[in-house]
């Protein structure tokens, strides 16, 4: 799960930091959004967590709806 989410997550490249920064740029959030993914039940839930997440990494705000697509596209690798 962890390397769907890494890809996913590289793939969105918030703030556009790759291929320029460290490949780990994003492990400690990919770390997060996978363990959020055991918690939350729906595509909404998770939507929220990466806005959080990367909300509280990045010290601003990130947009929902930028998130609510993140998530889409991992909900539905990962088949829920």
């Amino acid at each position: 799960m962890n390397n769907l989410v890494r890809q996913v997550i590289h793939e969105w490249n918030p703030y556009g930091l790759l291929p320029h920064a460290p490949d780990n740029e994003f492990d400690s959030e990919i770390a997060k959004v996978t363990e959020s993914l055991q918690q939350v039940a729906t595509l909404e839930e998770l939507a929220k967590s990466i806005q959080e997440i990367f909300s509280s990494s990045f010290g601003e705000p990130f947009k929902y709806e930028s998130c609510l697509a993140v998530a889409n596209r991992i909900w539905n690798k990962a088949n829920f």
